[in-house]
């Protein structure tokens, strides 16, 4: 059985400072997922599995919805299955659809819930943010109900020993992080959303999935693509394929003794077609010296610019190795 596993698209997402720029990224998102749909087919996959955060707000404008449900209705052409459960962004909802009752290959998992494929059932496990180890226990009892049959659970949650962003942060012992060390061999595999960074944790028994995009400055050294993964009974191989992404580039500016910041943006070289984020520490900024920014970069010229922060306090460029 082959699977591929994408998640966290966050159709209408938006960045830049006008409105040409915004569209251009919302675009971007979209013939994203739609190449790798594309992918899904001519590598000959079972099934598609969709680790959630769908869209970006959890009341997306109608035509953002039309246009990811298009999508997907092609996709049914190719009787993939095609299983997504919502994410935090999804605020725990996808949009309704008629996709979910017009085709047999489309599983959109507002609920927990289990998709019969040939060889597994996948178990949807939509973000939950009150009391996700409760949940994840009732997971595990129906898991252990059926010893005969292999399970992979498909969610958005947290997991111990997830790690995001330049530091390196890690998760561990929170009263909202899950594990999955007592569960039953008939689990093969945890897949999650979530964690934008795709990484194996929990002796591999969890994998995160990772984004399609990058949505923050904090994912800047961090690879985006999918996952394709080979099951064959209680046996799976995991492989990771990069996609490309918009190029990032942060300049940290040290102006606490600094009396003109013109002089230490002389220094820079900045590029109109990058996402480019100016940091300015020490001190805070003047407001004559935020004018000053918005008059040497207007956003016409530098619509992928953007100035952090106004109160800084904190150096963070060691993280980003610039």
């Amino acid at each position: 059985m082959r699977i591929l596993a994408l998640s966290d698209t966050h159709f209408g997402y938006e960045y830049g400072r006008t409105t040409e720029s915004k569209k251009e990224q919302i675009n971007w998102g979209y013939e994203v997922f739609s190449n790798v749909l594309k992918i899904a087919v001519k590598e000959n996959v079972d099934c598609v599995l969709h680790g959630g955060d769908v869209f970006n707000r959890s009341q997306p404008k109608n035509e953002l919805i039309a246009r990811a449900y298009t999508i997907l209705e092609k996709f049914a052409e190719y009787d993939i299955d095609f299983i997504s459960i919502p994410g935090n962004h999804d605020k725990s909802r996808l949009p309704e659809t008629l996709l979910n009752h017009l085709s047999s290959r489309i599983h959109f998992l507002n609920k927990i819930s289990e998709v019969e494929l040939s060889e597994v059932g996948v178990i949807g496990f939509p973000f939950e943010l009150t009391s996700p180890k409760k949940t994840f226990l009732k997971i595990k009892e129906k898991i252990i109900s059926n010893p005969r049959k292999k399970y992979i659970i498909l969610c958005h949650q947290l997991f111990d020993g997830a790690s995001f962003g330049p530091h390196n942060h890690i998760f561990r012992n929170r009263p909202d992080t899950l594990k999955t060390e007592d569960f039953p061999d008939n689990l093969i595999l945890t897949l999650s959303g979530h964690i934008h960074r795709t990484q194996s944790i929990q002796s591999n028994k969890v994998q995160y999935i990772g984004s399609l995009i990058r949505t923050s400055f904090m994912e800047i050294v961090e690879e985006k693509g999918y996952l394709i993964i080979d099951l064959d009974e209680s046996h799976f191989e995991t492989t990771f394929f990069p996609l490309k992404s918009y190029p990032m580039k942060v300049f940290e500016l040290d102006i606490s003794n600094t009396r003109m910041i013109s002089e230490k943006l002389d220094n820079i070289t900045v590029q109109t077609e990058e996402k480019i984020l100016l940091r300015f520490v020490g001190r805070s900024l003047k407001e004559s010296e935020i004018k000053y920014l918005w008059i040497r970069f207007p956003a016409k010229n530098y619509p992928k610019l953007r100035f952090s922060p106004q109160y800084p306090n904190v150096s963070l460029s060691y993280l980003y190795n610039q």
